[in-house]
């Protein structure tokens, strides 16, 4: 089938596909409003994911939104990663936060994105500043990723001292 994807799906730093839905090719066909291309970005507009957003690109294959994700297909004078990053950044979130409506369940309307402002800089620039924080967020990311493999050994070292001394393997010397 076709990826269905929903507001669980998108994160952030990705789309979280361990519990994709899909549709068959004939529930496609008459969607073909909320297909999904390369080069879009996909933003969660309800609930309380709403604001969380990322990039399409070839990886994903074939995929549909639901009515609680758009899709923002930039023209040629936005670079994708680069509206990915303003999106994310803390004016585009604030932003998205005065742009909601809605009490118990909020939302943005498609008048309301009408509303954002988009920092808008030559081509170039904006594809400089992407590739700039595509690498400085690898470099964290690693970082991320050592001091949580440290925590997790720490925690089974953790586990392992407990083990000991409740079953007596070891002993208490005082």
């Amino acid at each position: 089938g076709v990826k269905f994807l929903r507001s669980q799906n998108v994160y952030f730093d990705g789309f979280k596909l361990d519990e994709i839905v899909y549709i068959t090719d004939k529930i496609d066909e008459s969607m073909k409003g909320t297909r999904v291309l390369e080069g879009d970005v996909l933003l969660n507009i309800t609930g309380g994911s709403i604001g969380r957003c990322y990039f399409v690109d070839s990886s994903l294959g074939r995929a549909n939104v639901n009515q609680h994700v758009s899709i923002i297909r930039p023209k040629n004078k936005t670079n994708t990663k680069y509206l990915k990053y303003f999106l994310q950044s803390e004016v585009g979130q604030i932003q998205i936060r005065m742009l909601q409506t809605g009490g118990n369940r909020e939302g943005l309307s498609a008048a309301a994105l009408k509303e954002f402002r988009f920092l808008s800089l030559p081509l170039s620039e904006q594809q400089a500043i992407a590739d700039y924080l595509d690498e400085k967020c690898a470099d964290i990311d690693s970082l991320i990723q050592t001091k949580q493999s440290k925590i997790d050994s720490l925690k089974e070292y953790k586990k392992s001292i407990i083990y000991e001394y409740v079953t007596g393997k070891r002993e208490v010397n005082e």
